[in-house]
């Protein structure tokens, strides 16, 4: 690698401007740089076959300088000081997926999963759902060895404990962190701010500023509950006890291994990033609130078809607790009520109170005993673009008309309902 301190031209004008990473529609690209000063880092230019090291780098006529990260958090930040060459994307993958099984005695799915995190963690500005995985069971220690093994493979890594709403609104904005999170609990206020930083286009207001907080995260907590966000955006991977003797793993082995996938990953990312944002993965066979996940787990591997391929089998499981799940989801029941009195009743008006009526009968059949306000049944209906009309003595009516019908059928097939008409169907 050629190595400048500044990389100007001539006629470079202006002063630097300060990034943690820049991509030009050239497919140049600049990226943060470790060097023999953590708190000091470099940017590096990638351009063509070119590559350029230095405080300052210059692209397209203009200077860039590292932005402004506080210093404690460039020593814990991974990054790296090189790229070289990491073959396929299928041997890079096999390559990771060996080491963290090895490492960490994980079985083949849940390494599989992890990674396809650490490879989406390089692709993660193609990503519209940055992806979260959670580590779960009782194996404190093997849980501990697998997040600080992450630190290592993931970009941008960035361990922490102790996380606060607050704490957590301090970091740098735009960085694209890999957030790899391990305490005993997270806060209601934290998990929806996790939740909320995992989608590309929401800004976190903070302090008279919009924060872009967005990346990948690794949460290691007994009060995470992936089922909590919608769409769903996590995986959960459990670690429980074994007897099998793991290989040692002390900070030479880490610094070896982070110095040698770190250079890996960005060869990675400077080959695949362009066709990660381009690929468009058909993710219709799952149910509506997993498919975001699985288009991030994809472009993981945005040039391989089959590696795509192989994340619907690895939701299996998500999808057979969603389809389970959705027996008793609220708006799933209100669509099967009004088709149900639109099969009885259609042409007639039907009182809201007496959907409420059907849909508990509706959930009690499956096991479930819960009790329906009419009103916040009225206000459901709505949101589902049914329209009622204005109250009388009785209450509100439901026209079921053929729209009333036809919206209901579409919702069925929207909702992925079981036992309902698909696409194609009357």
């Amino acid at each position: 690698m050629k190595s400048n301190d500044h990389a100007a031209t001539p006629a470079t004008v202006g002063c630097p401007i300060p990034t943690a990473g820049e991509i030009f529609a050239d497919g140049a690209m600049i990226e943060l740089a470790g060097g023999s000063n953590p708190a000091r880092p470099q940017l590096m230019l990638l351009k063509g076959s070119t590559e350029i090291t230095g405080a300052v780098v210059e692209c397209g006529g203009q200077l860039y300088e590292p932005a402004e990260i506080e210093t404690s958090i460039l020593e814990q930040l991974t990054l790296p000081t090189r790229c070289c060459p990491h073959g396929t994307t299928r041997a890079f993958l096999t390559e990771i997926f060996k080491l963290i099984k090895n490492m960490v005695g994980l079985d083949e799915k849940s390494a599989s999963l992890a990674a396809r995190i650490v490879l989406g963690s390089a692709m993660v500005d193609a990503l519209s759902l940055a992806p979260a995985l959670v580590v779960s069971g009782p194996d404190t220690a093997r849980a501990n060895r697998l997040l600080t093994l992450l630190r290592c493979l993931c970009w941008h890594s960035v361990s922490l404990t102790g996380v606060t709403p607050a704490g957590f609104c301090s970091l740098a904005s735009g960085a694209r962190y890999s957030f790899l999170i391990s305490q005993k609990s997270l806060s209601d206020k934290l998990r929806k701010l996790l939740d909320d930083s995992s989608s590309r286009d929401r800004k976190i207001p903070f302090r008279g500023r919009l924060l872009d907080l967005f990346g990948v995260q690794v949460i290691h907590s007994d009060s995470f509950l992936p089922a909590d966000s919608h769409p769903l955006r996590s995986v959960q991977i459990s670690v429980t006890p074994t007897e099998a003797v793991m290989p040692a793993f002390d900070q030479d082995a880490q610094r070896q291994i982070a110095s040698e996938f770190q250079a890996k990953l960005l060869s990675f990312r400077r080959a695949n990033l362009s066709a990660a944002q381009k690929l468009d993965f058909d993710a219709s066979s799952l149910s509506l609130p997993l498919r975001d996940l699985a288009r991030s787990l994809a472009a993981a591997t945005p040039d391989d078809v089959t590696l795509q391929a192989e994340v619907l089998e690895l939701l299996k499981e998500e999808e057979a607790e969603l389809r389970s799940a959705r027996w008793t989801d609220l708006n799933v029941i209100l669509v099967e009520a009004v088709l149900v009195a639109c099969h009885e009743k259609l042409g007639e008006a039907v009182y809201v109170s007496e959907l409420s009526d059907n849909a508990r009968a509706l959930l009690n059949g499956r096991g479930e005993n819960s009790a329906f306000d009419p009103g916040a049944l009225g206000k459901r209906l709505k949101c589902l673009g049914f329209v009622t009309e204005p109250r009388d003595a009785q209450g509100r009516r439901l026209r079921l008309t053929e729209a009333v019908r036809s919206r209901a059928l579409q919702l069925a097939r929207d909702l992925d309902i079981p036992g309902l008409e698909r696409p194609g169907g009357p």
